[in-house]
Parts: structure tokens; sequence; C-alpha cells
């Protein structure tokens, strides 16, 4: 992918495409920037456009590393990255496939010299979804069973899924299924979307008599209602 070197700022990925109506700049968690260019601008007309930008840039690139920091979703060699129960170390390696190596609670990955940048992207994403799927098996039944003793809840099956749309859902027959990116979030909030989810079991739909059920057992619930809006389910 063709990339341009902003001083003070790095590589800028340029993505040309015909569905592309003007010159625009996106930066996402865990995917940099990169500037959307239609065919038929020159290679120095995006610079320059780039300068122009450069204190919008840097002024929100921070605040999307400080979300990477806080959400653990910088997925670049070299960065490690905090699980619950694991530390990721991402690392360039002279390897012709990506491999890794498990000692104890920390799991090293590493990532062939040559490898494109998409890939190498692919490749991390993945296999922290893995790890977050492993770590969803092992830590999220038992504190489901947990909370809905507690509140005398009842609920058929439990299942993980990586996905994009929601951090958790119920069925109309009472299963329940958890996002395997429940990892990444403060206890807190783990808490809140399974009692959200135990909540559904009751209460089908978001009426008055859903949030005045989920409030009899999880009374701060607006609060960490508008902490979740920190986090995504994107890797």
């Amino acid at each position: 992918m063709e990339q341009i070197d902003l001083k003070g700022v790095g590589n800028i990925s340029v993505r040309r495409g015909a569905h592309i109506r003007h010159l625009s700049i996106r930066m996402s968690p865990g995917r940099g920037v990169w500037v959307n260019v239609p065919y038929g601008v020159s290679k120095r007309q995006v610079e320059h456009f780039l300068a122009e930008k450069k204190e919008w840039i840097l002024r929100n690139s921070a605040v999307v590393s400080r979300y990477e920091k806080e959400a653990g979703t910088d997925v670049s060699v070299g960065s490690d990255i905090k699980t619950k129960l694991h530390t990721l170390k991402i690392r360039k390696a002279e390897t012709p496939e990506a491999a890794y190596k498990m000692e104890g609670e920390e799991i090293t990955l590493f990532i062939p010299a040559g490898m494109n940048a998409e890939r190498v992207e692919k490749s991390i994403r993945n296999f922290l979804a893995e790890i977050y799927r492993l770590e969803s098996r092992q830590l999220l039944p038992e504190r489901v069973r947990e909370l809905a003793k507690q509140y005398g809840f009842t609920y058929r099956k439990l299942s993980f899924r990586n996905n994009r749309s929601n951090w958790g859902s119920c069925s109309f027959n009472n299963n329940i299924q958890l996002n395997v990116q429940l990892m990444k979030l403060p206890d807190e909030l783990i808490d809140y979307i399974i009692l959200h989810e135990l909540c559904h079991t009751l209460e089908k739909n978001h009426s008055e008599k859903f949030w005045a059920l989920l409030g009899s057992v999880c009374p701060h619930y607006t609060t960490l209602r508008r902490a979740l809006k920190s986090y995504h389910t994107q890797l």
C-alpha cells in the first residue's frame, strides 16, 4: 500500500478508490492514520493536503493513542497487550510464518520481518481474538453462574463470539451469547453486561420494566453504560 511520510507524524497510508469523491483523513484505534484519495489526485496534492491538516492529525492521534493504551487495542509490532490472564508481546522475527511461544502468563507472537502491513495487522488481531476466546471460556461461565444465582435469574446456554455488533445478547429461549472482547473491559463493565443480558431473560426488550429490573440489580447502571461508550467491539 502506498504511504506518505509526513514530517513529525510518520507514515500515513494512502487508500485510492473509484468510490472516493473527496480527500479525507481517517484514523482508528489499532489501525493508525490513513488518507482516502480519489483517482486522479497526485501524490504532491496529497502531501500538500496532509501538511495543511498536520495539527489536526497530531491532536486526534494523541486521543486515539490514549484510547489504545486504556482499552488495550494497540496491535502494532513491538507493543505489549495485557489481558485478564496473559501478557501478549508482539515482536518482529526472522521467521517464514507467524509463530508464538507461551511461557506461563507471557505469550510472545513472532511476526515475520518481511510480512506486509495488512497481513501483520490481520495476524495480530486474529491471535488476540483467540486469547480473548480462551480467557472468556475460563472466566465468564463461573461469573455468569454467580450473578444468576445471586439475583435469581435462570438461563439455558452460554456461548461466545467475536463480533462487532454488540457486547452480548439473549435469545427468546434465554440462551446468552457474550462477546469475547469483554476480556478487554474492566471487571465492573463485564458484570454490567452480564446483568444486562440476564435481565433480558425476563424482559425481552428495553422497556421501562427492563430498565427498572436492571436498576434493581445494578443500581449504577447509567454510569456504567456511559463508561462502556469509551470502548468498542472492534479489535
